[in-house]
């Protein structure tokens, strides 16, 4: 049987409009705030052991934002 997969809380600090709105388009597209957080988070961190560097994860992503 497969290890369960664990994982560590992480907290951050939004303003209160911001937490609401992510909320609320989280919530349009069918995920839970948390999850939808996770999910970018983990797509940031697979990124990140591809590249290796912060920066250019940013700006992978600012580029690939911009462009849709």
């Amino acid at each position: 049987m497969a290890d369960p997969i664990v994982r560590e809380p992480l907290t951050v600090r939004l303003r209160p409009e911001d937490k609401q709105f992510f909320a609320t388009a989280s919530e349009r597209s069918g995920l839970e705030a948390s999850v939808a957080a996770r999910q970018i988070l983990e797509l940031v961190i697979q990124r990140m052991r591809s590249d290796g560097d912060f920066v250019v994860t940013l700006g992978t992503l600012n580029g690939a934002l911009r462009a849709s």
